[in-house]
């Protein structure tokens, strides 16, 4: 596969995953970046109410639907099952918004290329402008909030950003977590994204950074809530601390 207009070649076969949740404004756009730099591209539409799904098929991708509205995180599950099932090597998971710039997929690529024993990249905005002048206070909050339970409640557990969607799994490290929400007939939203990184905490995927901003859109409103998912997810970290007792796995941990 051909990266950046000839620029970058890998051996490596790539999907994304888009999950999208009534973004029939913004999908099309999303799908014709991302296009150009990976194999195949899979939309999981999340019971969306508007036209996304039809704007998607115009755009000649492959669309799974799920019934009802189930959250963010049903959507990667089923995204992750098909990876697993798939010959692709790389699944990179891209928001369905457009704020995912496709141009940094490369970057991905090298890390993986670069160390074989990392099993999963994360992108960060730490360090970017994004984190000094982009992203809004209370997000910031929330964010610094995710970083230190991970990292109090789980063995010093460095995280960068750890509410950040835009994401790249290795085959072999997709094999080893759990992408199923503990309750298959709940809602499971934003919380499973910080629930995939205790995963691989305790499983012993080692998960590497890649520092690149995020794109900013006035006109489009973002779906995760700071008033409920703010809180939603350091209930979730501590829920999981006694589910998945790390003080069990510590020998496993890589970072």
């Amino acid at each position: 596969m051909k990266y950046g207009k000839g620029s970058y070649a890998t051996s490596m076969r790539t999907l994304a995953i888009i999950p999208i949740y009534n973004e029939e404004e913004s999908i099309a756009s999303t799908i014709q970046s991302v296009r150009g730099y990976v194999d195949e591209i899979v939309v999981v539409n999340d019971g969306s109410t508007d036209n996304s799904v039809q704007v998607a098929l115009n755009e000649g991708v492959k669309v799974i639907s799920i019934k009802p509205n189930r959250g963010k995180g049903m959507a990667l599950y089923v995204g992750a099952e098909y990876f697993k099932k798939s010959d692709f090597d790389i699944m990179f998971t891209i928001d369905g918004d457009g704020q995912h710039n496709p141009e940094h997929i490369e970057k991905f690529i090298r890390i993986f290329e670069k160390n074989p024993d990392c099993g999963m990249v994360i992108a960060s905005r730490f360090g970017t402008i994004d984190w000094v002048e982009n992203m809004p206070f209370l997000r910031k909050i929330s964010n610094l909030l995710s970083r230190f339970g991970l990292w109090i409640l789980y063995g010093g557990y460095r995280i960068e950003d750890p509410q950040n969607g835009f994401r790249a799994f290795r085959k072999s490290a997709a094999m080893k977590l759990d992408f199923s929400p503990q309750d298959m007939q709940k809602r499971f939203g934003f919380e499973a994204e910080t629930m995939i990184l205790i995963e691989a905490r305790v499983t012993g995927v080692k998960v590497c950074h890649v520092h690149i901003p995020s794109l900013y859109f006035d006109d489009r409103v973002s779906k995760f809530s700071l008033l409920m998912d703010t809180w939603t997810i350091p209930v979730a970290m501590i829920k999981y601390f006694f589910i998945k007792k790390p003080w069990l796995y510590r020998r496993r941990f890589k970072n």
